[in-house]
């Protein structure tokens, strides 16, 4: 279910090509538009994310680079630091320290993700090899855990917006194998809070790749 993410609050709009990112070679526009008043139609917790004036991410699938999506954080918890965002459908991302752990809704789920060591080498902008753990729902509706090894180094600078305003990141690339998938994620971290304020991540053999932008407050 690749649309997931697009009905309700999809946002048709072009792509800028982006030479940081050589995996896709597209980005989030800068500026993303939204509806100043959310679809009545939406999920009830998308709506009262929305009425909370909750941070939000813009995402678009590499699939469909044409369509941008915005979605609310719904929860945090204080237990896991794990942040739910939700789409006006109900589908939802979650997000620790920016990093994906988990997809619902998409088919193939990400049913959680063990990170932690690509999580320090990327907001510290340090080298290193990391292994990372993703459990996926298959097609017979069980879970099966695949482990990564991950290369991780930092690139060069390069300035992402957030809505209008400019800010400065280094890229850092993880390169993971295993005997599912090779892949490469690209994260945009900001280097003095070490927040990612933009990624291209992997998120299942069916999703494949998820880009992700932080969003102003998308009721001002």
């Amino acid at each position: 279910m690749l649309k997931a993410l697009l009905p309700a609050v999809a946002i048709i709009a072009s792509l800028t090509a982006c030479s940081s990112d050589p995996q896709t070679q597209q980005v989030l526009k800068g500026a993303i538009p939204f509806q100043k008043r959310a679809p009545a139609t939406a999920n009830p917790l998308f709506l009262a994310a929305y009425e909370a004036d909750a941070p939000g991410v813009a995402a678009v699938t590499e699939q469909n680079t044409s369509a941008i999506a915005v979605l609310l954080r719904q929860a945090r918890s204080d237990v896991s630091g794990v942040d739910t965002m939700i789409a006006a459908d109900g589908s939802q991302l979650m997000l620790k320290s920016g990093v994906l752990v988990g997809t619902r809704g998409f088919g193939n789920d990400l049913m959680a993700a063990e990170v932690s060591e690509s999580t320090i080498l990327i907001q510290s902008l340090g080298s290193g090899v990391a292994t990372r753990l993703m459990t996926f729902i298959n097609g017979n509706d069980n879970t099966e855990t695949r482990a990564f090894k991950c290369d991780i180094y930092p690139g060069g600078t390069d300035s992402v917006f957030v809505g209008d305003t400019p800010v400065s990141t280094r890229m850092v690339t993880e390169h993971c194998r295993g005997g599912l998938a090779e892949f490469f994620n690209y994260y945009w971290v900001v280097p003095q809070s070490r927040e990612i304020v933009q990624s291209t991540q992997w998120a299942s053999p069916l999703t494949g790749k998820l880009s992700l932008r932080k969003v102003p407050s998308v009721r001002n």
